[in-house]
């Protein structure tokens, strides 16, 4: 028999659980610790929580400071009181609904704990630091991000960092700053494989410089290692970005890399090649988001290449309260090619967040596969997920 979800008895879950928590958090104005160390709100920086707007980008291209604010307290070596120079926050994150299609229901009552720390440790000396544990590895504790930055100047600022590839980029286009469950197709396929396997969003050895030739123009360029290898062995993969603010509000911009992978199994030396045009646009309470990315790699025969393309579509529109985010819809579309491709997958999002502050949300997302390969049965997946940041 096929599986079908209960829609409606989700949803009377749903409100149930928002309605506990909103009596329960609706007087609890916490911030995360960014926030409380510069006495202002999440607001601030995020357009809806994580995504960042204009002031945010600013605030993290300066080294977790905002432009022309001299802190005092900035050298953990003249004060070693942690939370006092450096801001800790915690991140907690629950589902206590996740049903796919092709797999069980499962309540994760504690999915995710995170601890982040990040800051100003000596004059331009910035850091960053995640560490994350989640039900999926049995709660083993790893470190996914971790940053040291040496702040120059607005034109040249370099960083050293174990992180996704593109940690500098302060835009949201191909970040793992998303508001649904899932990330970006553009970031989350392995395509052909050369990049050890991994992902755009997978953590690597990375060195990067990034900077700002004039204000409307960002632009990043670093070596890195091949996803996963935590030593950064023969690191050969060179990557560039560029994103233009043609007009305030509206970014365009270009990411490649050319890299190679000594792939043991077979024995060669495999080169593989991302190129990606991107957008983000931002028009009253909308946002508007899109990537289309062709990925090239070598396979595990030699003088055999293949190429895959993919591409996204977001859009979402914030419903503010009290001049903070409230009710937040959100509709994507992912397509994602495998197999040199041949075969063809697209994915529908459909998402809702709620704000019970600036910093505590709660999630319903309906996913579902809209096209796949013949050989492959179409899946779906309803997930209720509720996170706080403190």
């Amino acid at each position: 028999m096929e599986k079908r979800f209960n829609v409606f008895g989700v949803l009377i879950a749903l409100l149930f659980v928002a309605g506990f928590i909103a009596t329960s958090v609706q007087e609890a104005e916490a911030v995360p610790s960014f926030a409380k160390k510069y006495g202002t709100t999440c607001s601030a920086c995020h357009s809806t929580w994580p995504m960042l707007n204009a002031t945010g980008r600013s605030f993290k291209e300066n080294g977790y400071k905002f432009p022309g604010v001299q802190d005092k307290d900035t050298a953990i070596s003249d004060d070693l009181y942690l939370g006092k120079a450096f801001p800790i926050s915690a991140v907690l994150t629950a589902r206590p609904y996740d049903e796919k299609k092709s797999g069980d229901r499962k309540l994760r009552a504690l999915h995710e704990a995170e601890l982040i720390s990040a800051g100003i440790i000596y004059k331009n000396v910035s850091g960053f630091l995640e560490l994350e544990a989640e039900d999926e590895t049995g709660f083993n504790v790893e470190i996914p991000t971790a940053a040291l930055t040496y702040n120059y100047s607005g034109l040249f600022n370099l960083q050293f960092s174990y992180s996704d590839m593109l940690l500098a980029d302060p835009y949201d286009t191909y970040s793992s700053r998303v508001l649904t469950r899932g990330k970006y197709s553009v970031i989350d396929q392995a395509f052909g494989g050369a990049d050890g396997g991994g992902k755009l969003r997978s953590s690597r050895q990375v060195l990067a410089v990034y900077g700002r030739p004039v204000s409307n123009v960002f632009y990043t360029v670093g070596l890195s290692g091949v996803a996963g290898d935590a030593e950064g062995e023969d690191a050969k993969n060179i990557h560039a970005r560029v994103a233009v603010d043609v007009v305030p509000n509206i970014m365009v911009g270009l990411f490649g890399v050319s890299g190679q992978w000594n792939d043991t199994t077979s024995g060669l030396t495999r080169d593989f090649r991302r190129l990606g045009l991107d957008f983000q646009a931002d028009y009253n309470d909308f946002r508007f988001m899109g990537v289309f990315l062709g990925a090239e790699d070598d396979t595990n025969t030699a003088g055999v290449t293949e190429n895959n393309n993919a591409w996204y579509l977001q859009a979402l529109y914030v419903v503010s309260k009290n001049s903070s985010p409230w009710i937040v819809p959100l509709i994507r579309v992912d397509s994602y090619e495998k197999n040199d491709g041949a075969a063809d997958y697209s994915e529908l999002t459909l998402n809702s967040s709620y704000y019970f502050t600036q910093n505590i949300k709660a999630i319903a997302e309906y996913w579902t596969q809209v096209d796949v390969p013949d050989t492959v049965e179409k899946d779906n997946r309803l997930t209720v997920q509720i996170s706080a940041a403190f």
